[in-house]
């Protein structure tokens, strides 16, 4: 289990390597992921020598970094699209989100225990904006798209199986954790490394196709709608 989450970690680092070698090519709305994953490398190295430990527990640091998470990626998410709308009232539920988790970490669950309710929320309402894009995609998608080596399609796959994952992991979190089931530690050792290498390796892949599709594009190889593109209604 600990060979799993080593190379989720060293991931990270391969990862970051695949983001410079892209980042002058990528869309204005990817290049943020440079300077996220280098704050997830150093988030998990503190991780790695307990100095996240406060109270002897972790969880607050993991809740704060799982709100960052949050609002990053349902920020790209909807960078995606031009529908303003639909965007209007995606924020609308996620501010209510947002909220709640305060209400949360303070009334409810408490600072110093994994605010799960508010994760398994979280989680719900990225996989919707996930179907929902996919829905547009497959719906408005452009003549010839080649969807396999399209870098926003790709990373909105990664972020299917990373919130899938986190979903079930967070879901049986307060039933299995506190009681102390064996099943669940092997569930907590196995899910996050699988769902985490999964997502590292989707944007990887979508660095590399990024630098691809720009390259060609300024060749004058493939329209240049084809690298980046948002769906309108």
């Amino acid at each position: 289990m600990l060979f799993l989450y080593h190379t989720y970690y060293a991931s990270l680092f391969v990862t970051a390597v695949f983001c410079l070698y892209a980042y002058k090519y990528l869309d204005a709305n990817f290049k943020w992921l440079l300077p996220f994953i280098l704050f997830c490398i150093l988030f998990e190295t503190a991780s790695e020598f307990d100095w996240l430990i406060i109270n002897h527990t972790n969880a607050s640091a993991t809740n704060f970094e799982e709100i960052i998470e949050f609002i990053l990626y349902t920020r790209f998410l909807l960078s995606l699209s031009d529908r303003r709308f639909h965007k209007r009232k995606a924020y609308v539920c996620f501010g209510i989100i947002l909220l709640f988790g305060v209400i949360n970490m303070v009334v409810l669950q408490g600072f110093w225990k994994m605010n799960t309710i508010t994760m398994v929320l979280q989680s719900l309402f990225i996989i919707t904006l996930v179907v929902n894009y996919y829905y547009r995609t497959l719906d408005k998608a452009e003549k010839g798209l080649e969807l396999i080596k399209h870098p926003p399609f790709l990373i909105v796959t990664g972020l299917l199986f990373y919130f899938l994952g986190k979903f079930f992991l967070y879901t049986c979190f307060s039933y299995m954790a506190y009681k102390n089931n064996y099943d669940f530690y092997i569930l907590a050792a196995t899910i996050p490394g699988l769902s985490n290498l999964l997502l590292n390796f989707m944007l990887m892949y979508a660095f590399f196709c990024a630098r691809r599709n720009k390259l060609k594009t300024t060749n004058g190889s493939i329209p240049a709608t084809s690298a980046f593109f948002k769906i309108k209604n």
